[in-house]
């Protein structure tokens, strides 16, 4: 499997399985409001204003520039 994303939380780096953990508990997060928060009049607004930004979040995560060597 390629390396994950370069991540660093207040100045630590986070190991290659480390920033999987947060890749795969954003694709958690992002499964729960497109699947149960979207069923909620009051859950679409929440679901719409988060899905914006882990799209951006998955994105970096995915750039070939944010991978560790």
């Amino acid at each position: 499997m390629s390396n994950e994303a370069r991540i660093d939380i207040n100045g630590t780096r986070l190991t290659n399985n480390e920033a999987m953990v947060v890749r795969v508990a954003l694709a958690a997060f992002a499964d729960i409001l497109a699947t149960q928060l979207g069923f909620k009049d009051d859950g679409i607004a929440v679901s719409d204003r988060y899905q914006t930004d882990v799209a951006r979040v998955v994105a970096l995560l995915d750039s070939p520039e944010t991978r560790q060597n």
